[in-house]
């Protein structure tokens, strides 16, 4: 047993050390060369355009909850039990499914989360090193 949770601590930080991004939020830039950065920079749009887009998505998954409910009364006043017993089982499956989605979108996104604070840490580190080179 204790084999198994060390196997997973292990990933978790495997995992963790992969993403560049969260090494940026720890340790900085400095590290990176500066075509490292622009490509982390486009990636990280990329990844935030992503994110929004799932986000969309939940969302909509979420919000269908009251158009189940709106059906639910319409087939109830027109006398229509399947029609009722299948929207309300869509109603808890909705808000599962908008549950589901936030927690694997802020497990999978966790370092998009702070998008604004590593674009700033790149640019910041870009500009330093656009000046440091117009020095010389």
């Amino acid at each position: 047993m204790k084999q198994y949770f060390l196997d997973r601590q292990l990933k978790r930080i495997e995992r963790e050390a992969n993403d560049e991004f969260l090494q940026i939020l720890s340790f900085g830039a400095q590290c990176y060369s500066t075509p490292d950065l622009q490509d982390l920079l486009r990636q990280l749009e990329m990844k935030v355009q992503l994110h929004a887009y799932y986000r969309r998505i939940v969302f909509i998954i979420g919000a269908s909850t009251t158009l189940w409910i709106a059906f639910c009364f319409l087939f109830q006043s027109l006398d229509y039990s399947i029609g009722v017993y299948a929207t309300l089982a869509m109603v808890p499956l909705s808000i599962i499914g908008f549950t589901a989605g936030n927690m694997i979108l802020n497990k999978k996104y966790r370092a998009v989360r702070d998008a604004s604070l590593v674009e700033k840490i790149i640019v910041e580190e870009l500009d330093r090193r656009r000046k440091d080179a117009s020095i010389y």
